[in-house]
């Protein structure tokens, strides 16, 4: 440990996400400490000057160890794809209590921060939006674990000073998920799902990562609960508009009907449940891109936090085409 130097802990590290938060943190002067597992793929940590504990989250001694002497926990990681309720809520709820007991044993902590999803509170009605006032209503077993997430960081509130935030949809360089929507486009279809529109919000990583800082470094924060989206709402059609003048291409609209959807979804349930098969669609990820809105408002980080959306959506998806294409991947 370095002395006077802010120290920061960042669990997923190795992540899309927990990979940009760790270059925000460097950038602010921190000195950043990675925790992964032994087995994880260090790809976008290569050549920074962090530390790697290589422990997991597996085991709350040994989070103990590794924690000594940090200020700020950011809790990153997370499953999003596995094939049971059970390792959902393993993967988000289980090792969510393990770094909370963690941290609770460490007396330098200031702060943990908790990523959730704005799964937890599920869809929004067309034309609306959920906020933090919003019922949890998850609609899958994701969502349900980050509700079970969200509840053990308020169960250590007397011992841990916490605050979680609620991404919806993340786009940007790293990323994998929402690179499908862009492959697509490369190959001149713009998918629409079902035939009415659909809304939704989504923030370019690196104005995630900035929002998650401020999120942990207010002080009015401890024991909030903040979304952190575009402060514009977006359809489909929009979307595969600007995705496709950002690379310059004619696109066909291809308007899938939601019983096909939900047919496709149910073959790649079966194909995930019985040959253990990675499926990019499942009955539970049919239902929630056939859903109308999934747009949050982050009105309450706008006017808490000072959060600002800074990257528009043109600029951000032609800077993340950029990078596919240099990457290869496009």
């Amino acid at each position: 440990m370095m002395k006077n130097k802010t120290v920061a802990y960042v669990t997923g590290a190795n992540g899309f996400v927990g990979s940009h938060l760790v270059d925000y943190l460097l950038e602010k002067g921190l000195e950043v400490h990675a925790i992964v597992r032994p087995s994880s793929n260090l790809k976008w940590l290569e050549g920074k000057a962090i530390q790697l504990h290589t422990c997991g989250l597996s085991d709350p001694d040994a989070l103990v160890e590794a924690f000594q002497g940090a200020h700020y926990i950011y809790h990153i990681a997370g499953v999003v794809k596995v094939s049971t309720k059970e390792g959902f809520m393993k993967g988000n709820a289980t090792m969510t209590r393990h770094v909370m007991q963690a941290a609770a044993q460490i007396p330098s902590i200031r702060r943990v921060l908790v990523t959730s999803s704005m799964a937890a509170t599920g869809y929004a009605p067309m034309g609306g939006s959920v906020n933090e006032a919003s019922p949890l209503r998850p609609i899958e077993p994701y969502g349900e674990s980050k509700v079970a997430q969200e509840a053990v960081a308020l169960e250590f509130a007397d011992r841990v000073p916490s605050t979680i935030v609620r991404p919806p949809g993340v786009y940007g360089p790293r990323d994998t998920e929402i690179f499908a929507f862009f492959k697509a486009i490369s190959n001149g279809f713009s998918v629409m799902m079902g035939f009415k529109p659909k809304e939704m919000s989504l923030i370019h990583v690196r104005d995630l990562v900035q929002g998650m800082y401020l999120a942990a470094n207010n002080e009015r924060s401890v024991g909030e609960v903040y979304f952190l989206g575009s402060l514009e709402c977006y359809n489909w059609k929009q979307l595969g508009e600007v995705a496709s003048k950002a690379m310059g291409k004619k696109t066909w609209t291809l308007k899938i009907p939601h019983f096909v959807i939900f047919t496709i979804g149910f073959i790649g349930q079966f194909l995930e449940s019985v040959f253990g098969m990675d499926v990019a669609l499942n009955k539970d990820r049919a239902y929630r891109v056939t859903r109308p809105s999934w747009y949050c408002s982050s009105e309450k980080a706008v006017k808490e936090l000072g959060f600002e959306q800074t990257i528009s959506i043109e600029d951000g998806f032609a800077s993340t085409i950029e990078w596919y294409k240099k990457q290869g991947w496009l």
